[in-house]
């Protein structure tokens, strides 16, 4: 029998199954022609469920349409199966699981993200449950990470989560590397400027966002060419701005910022929409050279807003040439070049890898260093070897040194896939 189908506003199908079959088989069929996952999915007739142990046989199905209902149906009206697919196949590294934090992690799980990255080092106090939705009085003393990541995995198993309860500059770099964009709500600049640095050095975009009370701030850095997130500051008083004092001065009490769950949700919203232009769209940006119409571009320079008051605006940015990270002389002034490789056409031997690369940066492979990045280490890579002997997979990370001058040394990342 022929059935028909649909996930309205966005596709219609036909599938022909057998009467005997039931409901599930019915499932199975119409999702593997629309491409979508079965776990996602519940099939409805007549607006109602249908059980997936009911037989084809007993239903009405010869005059009537099956709807879809698909778990993201509503955004593939807006990016097709395309972007979804993109979604579901992205990671986002959340910087700080504070009120922003809470925000943009539930915003990303509901739209289907892969994987979130959450890092921070902070622990759940009273005051932070006004403000940070999932955080309960239970939860008082605990890493704010961890219980992030726990209450999410709860509400959406769907999403792969990994939470680091650590310094933010003592993450691995290969939890960086693996994100394919940064959501930052950090309140300290120190780690800004090094969440900028580890941004443009090895092309990662960044969505940085912070509040005070009424006042609202998102920033979208694509890196190289834009300006980052630390140019708008003056580069003469970055030594007040990290709170650099005298040593024989009397202690400060700790500055608490004005924070509103209004000014919170907005800027988490921003901050998700951007960062969903990132996952959607970057790529196209990369091979194409623009943005995918239906997404828009991201933000260019700073939207300010100003809740009180209701005043909006975008202040337009220049690249600072003394900016400590993206200038002439900042840390990170030069970028590192990233390839992927498929691990299969490398005949598990570290001299094909040297080869391939060679191949890539132009310099001869016995002059070249491999180091593989494992959880905050890294292991020389010798030749004459077998791959698997470093136990190298897809995904793993390898840092590559090597000449293009003599005595000036230049990096690389070589990705795994």
């Amino acid at each position: 029998m022929k059935v028909r189908a649909s996930i309205p506003s966005v596709e219609e199908i036909e599938v022909d199954v057998s009467e005997k079959a039931k409901v599930a088989d019915l499932k199975q069929q119409i999702c593997d022609k629309m491409v979508i996952e079965p776990s996602f999915t519940t099939l409805l007739l007549d607006g109602k469920p249908l059980s997936e142990s009911s037989r084809l046989a007993d239903l009405d199905l010869a005059s009537k349409r099956i709807v879809v209902d698909y778990f993201w149906a509503r955004h593939l009206i807006l990016w097709g199966k395309e972007g979804q697919s993109r979604i579901r196949n992205s990671v986002a590294l959340l910087a700080g699981a504070g009120a922003l934090g809470n925000e943009v992690a539930k915003n990303l799980a509901m739209l289907g993200i892969k994987r979130l990255l959450i890092v921070d080092y902070d622990t759940v106090e009273l005051s932070n449950i006004s403000r940070m939705v999932f955080f309960d009085k239970e939860d008082l003393g605990k890493p704010k990470a961890k219980v992030l990541a726990e209450k999410l995995m709860k509400k959406y198993p769907h999403v792969e989560i990994h939470a680091y309860d650590i310094p933010l500059e003592k993450l691995s770099l290969e939890v960086f590397l693996a994100a394919d964009v940064i959501v930052s709500g950090l309140d300290n600049v120190v780690s800004r400027i090094f969440l900028s640095s580890i941004s443009r050095k090895h092309m990662i975009p960044i969505v940085d966002g912070g509040v005070i009370g009424y006042h609202a701030r998102v920033q979208v850095y694509i890196p190289p060419d834009s300006p980052c997130p630390i140019c708008p500051l003056p580069a003469g008083h970055y030594g007040e701005l990290v709170g650099l004092r005298n040593p024989c001065d009397a202690p400060l009490e700790e500055a608490k910022t004005p924070s509103l769950p209004t000014t919170i949700s907005m800027v988490s919203s921003i901050q998700t929409q951007e960062a969903l232009k990132i996952l959607v769209g970057h790529q196209s940006f990369v091979e194409k050279g623009k943005w995918p119409p239906h997404l828009g571009e991201p933000l260019k320079g700073i939207l300010i807003a100003d809740l009180k008051f209701n005043r909006y605006s975008i202040l337009e940015l220049k690249k600072n040439k003394n900016c400590i990270v993206c200038g002439k002389e900042g840390t990170a002034s030069n970028t590192v070049p990233r390839f992927k490789m498929a691990i299969d056409e490398l005949a598990d031997s570290t001299n094909a890898l040297a080869t391939a690369i060679e191949s890539r940066v132009g310099t001869p492979k016995d002059e070249i260093l491999l180091f593989k990045i494992n959880d905050g280490k890294t292991t020389k890579i010798d030749a004459n070897r077998r791959l698997s002997e470093y136990r190298l997979n897809r995904k793993n990370f390898i840092q590559v040194v090597f000449t293009k001058k003599k005595n000036e040394y230049e990096e690389a990342i070589v990705e795994l896939i």
